[in-house]
């Protein structure tokens, strides 16, 4: 029933989507107005899985290419929830055909299928989709969608002319574009290290999916897709990644969870690791996978009296 009711406000959606197509494009030009019309029946044509995974890699600058930045986009569209599962790049995990190692060395090693498999062995769990971005493609997407408003908690200065990297951002509420919203997610120069930067991803992200309830960006979709499509590197087709906004649209905060491969930082032969918990992060995970809207709804409910206790 619940899906009954989701297509039928889609239906509508795609309505608005339609009849704004004739108004911005005009019967003077029908060859973009037919492309519109072609991505919105592949959509309506095509249904997300119920739950499912995206492994997301951010590429380093340094030659091998490692993967900086490594985290799981998961969806329960059940439960209307997205979860953003982190995994820090000092993770020590087991790399199939190597041994143990830190879990960017993979990505060094055998790219984005090698470091597939491996998370999928250390939370045994299949990941069916990736989307793999360098720092120039990060850049474009930011600048395609407009930029991000986020608030920064600190002002953040770091340099290293060895990189040409230079990082200086003050704090406060701001839109961020593509350099200084890369800046922004590599800084990792503070107390935290590794984890700071971890947390101020997750910000990071989280800001980002609040684009999708920005009508401007819905106006400018097909621009902004091929922008995409050029910048990034996945499996995901075009027609999932129209049903992905489409689903974004209307998120709020309070539906997102966010976590850290639970663990602790330790020395092997005078190398830091992140030694993770496994135990706990297949937990995490598969209780995200398996939740349902009524579970969701007794945990608010359960929220609320104790708030009024």
């Amino acid at each position: 029933m619940r899906w009954k009711i989701f297509y039928v406000l889609l239906g509508f959606f795609i309505g608005g989507v339609v009849l704004f197509g004739f108004m911005l494009f005009g019967v003077e030009n029908p060859l973009r107005l037919f492309v519109v019309k072609k991505v919105i029946e592949s959509t309506v044509a095509r249904t997300l899985p119920e739950t499912f995974c995206v492994l997301i890699v951010g590429q380093d600058g340094i030659k091998p290419v490692r993967g900086d930045t490594t985290m799981l986009l998961c969806v329960n569209t059940k439960a209307e929830e997205i979860l953003l599962f982190s995994i820090p790049r000092d993770s020590r995990l087991e790399i199939p055909g190597v041994g143990y190692d830190k879990v960017n060395h993979a990505y060094a090693r055998g790219g984005v299928i090698l470091l597939k498999k491996t998370v999928e062995g250390a939370l045994a769990m299949s990941i069916p989709y990736f989307v793999e971005v360098n720092y120039d493609g990060f850049e474009k997407v930011i600048d395609a969608l407009g930029g991000v408003e986020i608030e920064v908690e600190k002002p953040l200065h770091y340099v290293d002319r060895a990189q040409n990297l230079y990082i200086n951002i003050k704090a406060g509420k701001q839109v961020l574009n593509g350099k200084k919203a890369l800046d922004y997610v590599r800084f990792r120069h503070d107390a935290l290290g590794d984890i700071g930067r971890i947390k101020r991803q997750q910000n990071f992200i989280k800001a980002l999916l609040a684009k999708f309830d920005d009508p401007v960006l819905f106006s400018n979709a097909l621009t902004i897709m091929e922008e995409i499509k050029g910048a990034v590197h996945t499996n995901i087709l075009s027609e999932d990644l129209v049903q992905l906004a489409l689903w974004f649209k209307g998120l709020q905060e309070k539906h997102m969870v966010v976590e850290t491969l639970p663990g602790e930082p330790i020395y092997i032969d005078g190398v830091n690791f992140w030694e993770p918990d496994l135990a706990a992060a297949r937990t995490i995970v598969q209780n995200f996978l398996t939740k349902e809207k009524e579970d969701l709804g007794d945990q608010r409910d359960i929220l609320k009296s104790e708030e009024g206790s």
